[in-house]
């Protein structure tokens, strides 16, 4: 068991290393500067920003990256909410992860290589803009199977931010709205599921990416963006 969740998260990690953008070639002090304090709220505003993610439904339009009132669920300065607030989304809990055991071999034949009840999901989302150390990014990852999935067991999700930030916990499966008839969470077929997620920027100046990947499948189905990462 210690071996398969090594090999997980290696496969993650390296997925990770992979769409790691290469180093900046400008100085850093040529990045965009944050907004102005706002009576002592937000240390930073985010960056007006559009950018467009294409789902089954159509297309996902991200624009003004604004705060979003509440205390963060994280130590943060400030809460940033990356495009519309969805209030269908199954709400962010910081659940750990749980490392279920989801390799499945056909047959039983270990020869024939192994899959996951995940196989068939994709995700998607968006990410952008510009945040201090310690803010907190809110985002939506929009999950899609292609035929009915009971969320069970529940799976995890990574998330990496930058080169030295990399977190897991397991997915908020108790608030999807879907059950099936034995009473179990489920991904309907051919259906958007909006999860809100969560993450506290790392004290890590520059143009940093965030990747989103779900843990299980081979192919770990995910998405990235680029957040630039500005000291007060």
């Amino acid at each position: 068991m210690t071996d398969l969740i090594d090999e997980r998260l290696s496969r993650a990690a390296q997925l990770w290393r992979d769409t790691l953008p290469p180093a900046p070639a400008v100085p850093l002090e040529r990045l965009a500067e944050p907004s102005p304090r706002r009576g002592g709220a937000a240390r930073v505003g985010l960056a007006a920003a559009a950018a467009v993610v294409t789902v089954a439904a159509g297309a996902l339009v991200v624009g003004q990256l604004g705060s979003r009132g509440g205390s963060p669920a994280t130590t943060g300065t400030a809460t940033h909410r990356v495009g519309p607030e969805h209030r269908a989304a199954v709400p962010w809990v910081p659940l750990p992860a749980a490392r279920p055991h989801l390799r499945t071999y056909p047959h039983g034949d270990h020869t024939a290589g192994w899959s996951t009840p995940y196989d068939r999901v994709s995700a998607t989302g968006a990410i952008t803009g510009t945040a201090a150390p310690g803010d907190v990014i809110v985002f939506d990852a929009v999950l899609e199977s292609s035929t009915d999935l009971p969320l069970a067991p529940c799976p995890d999700y990574h998330i990496a931010f930058g080169r030295h930030s990399f977190r897991t916990w397991q997915l908020n499966c108790s608030a999807v709205p879907f059950h099936d008839a034995r009473g179990r969470p489920y991904l309907p077929a051919l259906t958007n599921v909006r999860f809100e997620m969560r993450v506290t920027v790392p004290d890590e100046p520059g143009r940093q990416k965030v990747l989103w990947t779900l843990d299980g499948p081979r192919q770990l189905p995910g998405f990235y963006g680029i957040v630039d990462v500005v000291r007060p």
